[in-house]
């Protein structure tokens, strides 16, 4: 059904690409008599020179494991960069919630990466939470909006509520190694009667140093979780003399 409603916005509002501004066109008629699997994959906010660009991008598996933190294992899909900016900026500050259905896809991409190393069926989707009154100005949680279509493309749990952030904190990405860590240091608690005896996997948009992730580790372990790894839809650049790895 939302990718009907998807589809019949992107007819009636000729939307453009968020990238290059191009117009997309869709063919309610073919939509509507395509199988559920090209329904899934159909881009509504990206054309097709855009989305498969970004696919060429490298994705990141990498171990973050901060001093006095819990180590976990994190997938991201793309980097932190040009177009997926763009993107994420039309989301957060223009209430562009369409573009989720397209970015949802690369992290799904991303838990695919995971599901490598880990039996994703067996685990609990827990989107990284916003401070209320963050949530409250924005209108929503990008990282729970792309949880929810990962969990139900992959047929696994989701659980938003697993996690709350106790405190208001400034945005990760704006600050140095050590002040990351203290800006994020106790800011989570879980829910032990949701979390204890499960296998968690975090979901956020972006993957900068890892102390937002370990921070809400930290917690979820402290609460009984057995394990604890992550998914994110973006990792921020690193200095040249770190390599990437490409799956």
């Amino acid at each position: 059904m939302q990718g009907f409603l998807d589809a019949v916005s992107l007819a009636l509002c000729q939307e453009k690409c968020r990238v290059c501004n191009e117009e997309l066109k869709v063919d309610l008629i073919e939509f509507l008599n395509s199988p559920r699997e090209w329904k899934e994959l159909n881009r509504t906010t990206l054309c097709d020179s855009c989305f498969f660009k970004l696919e060429l991008e490298p994705s990141l598996l990498k171990i973050v494991n901060i001093e006095n933190m819990a180590p976990l294992l994190v997938a991201s899909r793309l980097p932190y960069q040009g177009p997926l900016k763009k993107i994420l900026y039309h989301l957060k500050y223009d209430d562009d919630r369409l573009v989720v259905k397209d970015l949802a896809l690369f992290l799904s991409q991303a838990l695919d990466d995971l599901a490598k190393m880990v039996r994703i069926k067996d685990c609990l989707l827990v989107p990284v939470p916003l401070h209320w009154k963050r949530l409250l100005k924005r209108g929503f949680n990008q990282a729970e909006l792309m949880a929810q279509r990962v969990a139900y493309s992959h047929d696994i749990r989701i659980e938003k509520r697993a996690l709350a952030r106790t405190r208001p904190t400034a945005t990760q990405h704006q600050l140095g190694k050590q002040e990351r860590k203290l800006n994020v240091s106790g800011a989570f608690q879980a829910r032990r009667r949701l979390v204890e005896g499960t296998h968690i996997i975090l979901v956020d948009d972006l993957l900068t140093s890892g102390a937002t992730l370990s921070s809400c580790a930290n917690a979820l372990m402290d609460s009984g979780a057995l394990s604890v790894n992550a998914v994110t839809l973006a990792y921020a650049l690193q200095p040249a003399k770190q390599t990437l790895q490409k799956l």
